[in-house]
């Protein structure tokens, strides 16, 4: 008995097959428009990286020297001991001295002068060759200090969930650049440059700054009986533009599938990445009792 399909069987039969090479088609482009790359990461060449500050506060002035690691490396950057490294004031050459508990830190000598309104010179000379190289230099100016403030206000904003600082005080006319950081209770809360706040002046030059928001905190990092005290730098532009690519290179991108921005500048000669800043700062502190920070 010969069995035979009815025009249902067949119509299911060709939903069925155009379906297959609807899927085969999709595959086939998808294989036509795409290519794996396998990016070769060359985890052997490194570069010299290099973190240096002088100001007229002892405690903040260092100069950091590591290795870059590898881009999958999940271990902490090798520092670089025995480097001779001196800075100019622009008067006179002081050497730097490695310190003995962290190596690769070396410190300024007891003698050294911070004269505002000088350029600076860094040298580094290293023992063993890094990236090509074992002489670096760098050069910096710093600018002088000319905002006056009055105080500061910490406050909590409930609709952004965040404690805010806010700065009262006279900014004077013509071009400026300032870095803002925190300390609670006497320690450091912007201690990583993503947490740094800069700013230029052009929307405030010349005018008093009456409770402008300088920085934002989560709940947890600043509670009531909190002293905070907030530290504010004049910076070069150079400097501001170099956190400001730093910070766009931390944070995500968006649209999502954005192209990567332009490499960070440095200041630092021969290849060797990181920057040589001189900043002259001044401070103003708040301790949070409670009263009026809701608003």
């Amino acid at each position: 008995m010969t069995k035979t399909k009815n025009k249902y069987g067949f119509r299911y039969i060709a939903g069925k097959f155009m379906h297959a090479v609807t899927i085969a088609l999709i595959i086939f482009a998808f294989q036509a428009c795409t290519e794996r790359i396998d990016i070769k990461i060359d985890d052997d060449f490194q570069k010299l990286a290099v973190e240096a500050y002088v100001t007229p506060n002892p405690d903040a002035q260092f100069v950091k020297l590591t290795k870059t690691s590898g881009y999958f490396s999940q271990e902490a950057p090798e520092p670089i001991s025995e480097a001779v490294v001196s800075v100019n004031n622009g008067n006179d050459t002081y050497q730097w001295n490695e310190s003995h508990e962290n190596p690769g830190f070396y410190l300024p000598p007891e003698e050294f002068e911070v004269i505002v309104e000088n350029e600076y010179n860094l040298t580094i000379d290293l023992k063993d060759e890094i990236g090509g190289a074992t002489h670096y230099e760098s050069t910096a100016y710093m600018p002088r200090f000319e905002a006056l403030i009055d105080s500061i206000r910490v406050i909590w904003r409930g609709e952004f969930n965040s404690w805010i600082i806010k700065l009262y005080a006279y900014e004077p006319a013509g071009p400026d650049f300032y870095m803002f950081n925190a300390l609670r209770n006497g320690e450091l809360i912007t201690d990583s440059i993503s947490r740094v706040q800069v700013s230029d002046d052009i929307l405030i030059d010349g005018m008093y700054l009456n409770g402008i928001y300088t920085l934002f905190f989560y709940e947890d990092e600043l509670a009531i009986g909190d002293t905070v005290t907030m530290v504010i730098s004049s910076i070069t532009e150079d400097h501001y533009r170099f956190v400001s690519e730093a910070q766009t290179e931390l944070f995500p991108k968006v649209p999502i599938f954005s192209g990567p921005p332009a490499n960070v500048r440095s200041n630092i000669s021969n290849g060797a990445v990181g920057y040589f800043a001189t900043f002259v700062s001044d401070t103003s502190t708040n301790i949070i009792d409670g009263s009026g920070i809701w608003e």
